[in-house]
């Protein structure tokens, strides 16, 4: 049995917490906060919680298999259950509800709304189809490579494999040769940019995430992230992990050179809180903080969009769940179904100018707003970091694990969703394996 210390208590130190004491590691979560959850329980304004994010997830296997592998399955825990579209909005066009999980609804949907704007029948539905009918082999790849087991870097991929995922091409460039409609080109790039991401520098394969919206869905949980959030909790006291919380971790302890530097051997034997040093086997880092004496990244941290908080009266119109308004600069809104909802946006302009401009009035509905610019949000954690071209990712934490010190969470390999942060842990969990009997 290892001591395993886990830093930080949001999803990434969850899930990997859950999944390790299951392997039956004696597992210690270190939260520098007084509540486990992180972003998951979104921020606080006023008193009242509030979303950061649009609170949908693709891929649920992998929900499934976290709960499945550290106990009870998830339908017994914590209901999940199929969004049935995004609203997108377009200016001079009507609203075009693309839907989740489902080729044939994709198809008319885009068909009924951009066909008449164009006169060719079909053309935009085929062009759209047809390039998402594109991406599984891609996905396989990146599945297999990348995503299923802990990377050790760019040379996980040989020469079938760069060539399948066509790594020097950046999103921008792929959408540019394989969609000749912009407003299709939008659907894939105004993400990107509400990201912090520039899609001059973003490879092309991180497109894969429309294949997996439409092959496998979004989902949602009940009681949102937080309720996610609750059920891990939860999970964790079912297999006694050990939580410190109010704790903050700054330093990894280790043999040998003591600066678990690459290529010294040294292996990591403990970490060093505010208050004591905990013994440690082995380190899952889920900090958006960087322990000491290891090496800052060379990368570049990406920038949140601005969130901006709307409390709007009952007589405002019925908004979905989640909307993206393909103005410049996007704004996207995600209706949280009490009269709240919270904008994701970039520029100078007012975001909710910028709904107007696409359609969407609710100037005279607003109640009550609030704004957390940027350097706000920086200061609640981690954002991932920004794509400098595909060989960023040796760049990325978690690559390459070595003396028994693993990355997970939004600042790690792969990204910052809770899809990418999951199959994270899972790779990890397997790489380490379960104590010996």
């Amino acid at each position: 049995m290892a001591n395993v210390v886990v830093v930080g208590g949001g999803f990434a130190g969850l899930s990997a917490a859950a999944r390790l004491a299951k392997l039956r590691h004696n597992v210690t979560v270190v939260e520098a906060t007084s509540r486990l959850g992180g972003r998951l329980r979104g921020v606080d304004i006023d008193g009242q919680p509030w979303p950061l994010d649009v609170e949908t997830v693709t891929l649920p296997g992998v929900f499934r298999d976290l709960f499945r592998k550290s106990g009870r399955p998830l339908e017994r825990s914590l209901d999940l259950t199929l969004t049935p579209s995004r609203r997108h909005l377009f200016r001079g066009l009507e609203p075009l509800d693309l839907p989740f999980g489902d080729h044939a609804l994709q198809h008319d949907a885009i068909a009924a709304v951009l066909e008449p704007e164009f006169g060719v029948p079909d053309q935009p539905a085929d062009v759209w189809s047809d390039w998402i009918d594109s991406w599984p082999e891609r996905w396989d790849v990146m599945r297999r490579t990348l995503l299923d087991r802990t990377p050790t870097g760019r040379g996980d991929l040989d020469r079938a494999a760069r060539r399948t995922l066509d790594v020097r091409r950046s999103l921008a460039r792929l959408v540019d040769r394989e969609l000749d409609d912009s407003r299709l080109q939008k659907l894939v790039l105004d993400p990107i940019r509400l990201e912090g991401q520039d899609r001059r520098t973003t490879p092309g394969f991180t497109g894969v995430r429309h294949y997996l919206d439409r092959t496998f869905g979004r989902w949602e949980f009940a009681g949102g992230f937080a309720g996610l959030a609750d059920a891990l909790e939860i999970r964790l006291g079912e297999r006694k992990v050990t939580l410190a919380l109010g704790e903050r971790a700054h330093e990894l302890t280790f043999s040998g050179t003591g600066t678990g530097r690459p290529g010294t051997g040294d292996t990591v034997t403990s970490v060093v809180t505010d208050r004591r040093s905990l013994p440690a086997d082995l380190v899952i880092w889920c900090a958006p903080t960087w322990p000491a004496p290891l090496r800052q990244p060379p990368g570049l941290q990406a920038m949140p969009s601005s969130r901006t908080f709307l409390t709007l009266s009952p007589d405002a119109p019925d908004l979905p769940r989640d909307l993206l308004a393909h103005t410049n600069p996007p704004v996207r809104l995600t209706s949280h179904g009490d009269g709240r909802c919270t904008l994701i946006h970039q520029g100078g302009e007012d975001p909710v100018i910028s709904l107007v401009r696409a359609g969407l009035d609710l100037r005279k509905h607003i109640v009550d707003r609030s704004t957390l610019a940027p350097p706000a949000l920086v200061g609640l954690g981690h954002w991932g970091w920004a794509w400098c071209g595909w060989t960023t990712l040796d760049d990325h934490p978690g690559v390459n694990p070595q003396h028994g010190v693993h990355f997970a969470g939004a600042h790690a390999w792969p990204g910052g969703t809770l899809e990418e942060i999951g199959m994270a842990t899972a790779a990890i969990a397997e790489a380490i394996g379960p104590a010996p009997r």
